[in-house]
């Protein structure tokens, strides 16, 4: 614990030098005057109110960002963040990441055999790219973040950058991100904007450390990865930008790989043979066409978004033998096509921001043994009020999936203290069922074993994760 203190105290003070005055300006005389430099200071602490209550994370973070222009048309850009949790110093690991009641249909040996990684320390460089403007065109390569969708806190057309689950969807919309090496072009022609991507750094949806209180989707043993930096498996993308009659649109087209892998898999449907299923996942290609538009319209601001994609598997029932071969046909998963299309509505009323949206997806030509329902339909708010007698702002984030009936809900509030100094205050409160494989034991005995439906959630995974949380953070 006092390491830890001494440690985060010596970075915060190496991180105030040169923002405490010019006593200390010497120590930066060696930095060239253009170089731009800027960052901050940030604690993280949450508690879970449920049972068994712990803190959860007291996390303290340092993270800079630096941009030196090298001419009029060269600039270079870099940020990057460093992280150490307390939390591990301070309580418990079983009691953090409340593994009983998160997985209590399961054996009791089960639990204990889990993995136990902690998500801290952590280094790494978040951006890294070099910008050349170079009249009509501006080319950027290096690690970067590459967003297309227009909706607030949806993902449609916005699939370039996979998702770190470490939090599951509780962190800002940046930080659960992943950046990639990445060739961006744009050419500004008169009428229109293109935009090329050339990605070939593969990376994943991250999921959350093993063992954790926010572990969910784990990366299955034997997993076949695709090799990254090679032609063959590199993704590329396009996209076209025009203003028609005062509507922004685009057009899209992106040749990537499904940040999910397939789970296939060889399981007997025949419970008189007694044969162990074999699973072998595989990350697969997949086509997305996608469009969207934002429009002003009497003072508000309509805004959409619409996918179209090919080649993605969907995950049968584990009954299905329609062959007769005594193993779920398909190897446990089905090729389709299917749609995704989103709308929201940006709009101001009583001094407050109003952002409602609802989403669908559609699986084309659907087929019942599918697991997925045909039609999967969410709805999302966000809410921005601006409080300038207090120097506060609060925001809240809601998403309810209609077909898992289940819910999502963020409120925060943060408070202005100087122009530096911020705090904030708000929750994470999860609602719903879990997942169930189709077996769950009795009183965590191995040995009482009861067959119950399948049935795969999300937010409800985390019904007793519900936590208050605090921030500290000083920007510099």
């Amino acid at each position: 614990m006092q390491k830890t203190v001494v440690s985060f105290l010596a970075i915060l003070s190496l991180a105030l030098l040169p923002v405490i005055g010019p006593a200390n300006a010497a120590l930066w005389d060696f930095i060239p005057s253009q170089l731009n430099l800027s960052g901050y200071l940030k604690n993280e602490t949450a508690y879970r109110y449920r049972e068994p209550r712990s803190f959860t994370k007291m996390r303290n973070i340092f993270s800079l960002d630096v941009n030196y222009p090298i001419s009029e048309r060269f600039e270079v850009s870099a940020s990057g963040w460093a992280y150490y949790d307390m939390v591990y110093d301070l309580f418990d690991y079983d009691v953090i990441a409340a593994r009983t009641e998160r997985e209590s249909d399961q054996p009791l040996n089960f639990i204990e055999a889990l993995d136990e990684r902690k998500d801290s320390p952590e280094a790494a460089i978040r951006e890294l790219y070099l910008d050349s403007f170079l009249g009509d065109f501006d080319i950027r390569i290096g690690k970067q973040f590459i967003i297309w969708g227009v909706m607030t806190g949806i993902r449609i057309v916005d699939e370039i950058n996979p998702m770190d689950f470490r939090e599951m969807i509780a962190p800002d919309l940046l930080d659960y991100r992943i950046p990639l090496w990445s060739l961006k072009v744009d050419y500004y022609g008169q009428n229109n904007a293109y935009q090329l991507v050339v990605i070939p750094d593969l990376e994943f949806h991250e999921p959350a450390p093993a063992g954790s209180e926010w572990e969910l989707l784990q990366k299955v043993p034997g997993t076949s990865f695709p090799n990254s930096w090679t032609i063959d498996n590199t993704e590329v993308g396009a996209r076209v930008t025009r203003t028609v009659w005062d509507t922004e649109l685009s057009l899209s087209y992106f040749y990537t790989w499904d940040d999910f892998p397939v789970i296939f898999r060889r399981l007997r449907t025949n419970n008189t043979v007694q044969e162990d299923p074999v699973f072998f996942p595989t990350y697969t290609r997949i086509h997305m066409y996608g469009s969207t538009f934002q429009r002003s319209l009497f003072g508000q601001v309509l805004k959409g978004e619409f996918a179209y994609v090919t080649n993605k598997y969907f995950g049968i029932s584990n009954d299905v033998d329609e062959d007769g071969d005594g193993f779920v046909d398909n190897e446990g998963e089905v090729q389709k096509n299917h749609i995704r299309w989103g709308l929201g509505l940006d709009f101001n009323l009583w001094k407050t921001d109003f952002s409602p949206g609802i989403v669908q997806w559609i699986i084309l030509d659907y087929d019942e043994a599918i697991i997925q329902d045909e039609f999967d339909t969410s709805f999302n708010f966000f809410i921005r009020k601006e409080l300038p007698q207090h120097g506060a702002v609060f925001e809240a984030l809601g998403i309810w999936p209609v077909n898992m009936s289940e819910f999502y809900l963020a409120p925060e509030i943060t408070f202005s203290v100087t122009e530096r100094f911020q705090v904030s205050g708000g929750m994470n409160i999860f609602w719903g069922e879990n997942s169930r494989t189709g077996i769950v034991v009795v009183d965590g005995r191995a040995t009482d074993i009861l067959e119950v439906d399948p049935r795969f959630r999300f937010f409800g995974n985390f019904d007793k994760n519900d936590r208050v949380f605090m921030t500290f953070k000083y920007s510099f």
